[in-house]
């Protein structure tokens, strides 16, 4: 069995400012340190922030509402909510026990996205 070198990265996760160095290598190739890595659609980064990883979803999230509201405008509501349910909604949930956000910043600009989509859905924009 061969292993694909380049799909290997090393993160290391610590909460120190300065964290030791340390190089890995796997048959003689070395392995990158990289400070953010997506697993699994989750965007882990090196203190466990989540930051990058909501920033990303909101960010996909209202990219994919905007596309929603040019195509669906006058559609009736029903149309409107099964579209948000099936194409932003997942987006916007999908492994958050993992990543649930704490911090104030990361709830509101989750919120943002959602307040736009229901402004949308029920006609209020």
């Amino acid at each position: 069995m061969e292993f694909n070198i380049h799909k290997y990265v090393h993160l290391p996760i610590t909460n120190k400012t300065k964290p030791r160095l340390h190089s890995y290598s796997l048959c003689g190739v070395p392995i990158s340190t990289v400070s953010s890595h997506p697993y699994l659609g989750i965007k882990l980064d090196t203190k466990l922030t989540w930051a990058n990883h909501i920033t990303d979803i909101a960010s996909k999230s209202s990219k994919v509402l905007v596309m929603i509201k040019r195509i669906l405008r006058p559609c009736k509501l029903d149309v409107k909510e099964t579209a948000y349910n099936m194409l932003v909604r997942p987006k916007l949930e999908y492994a958050s026990p993992i990543w649930n956000p704490h911090n104030t910043t990361q709830i509101k600009h989750l919120e943002k996205v959602q307040q736009c989509a229901a402004r949308f859905v029920k006609n209020d924009h």
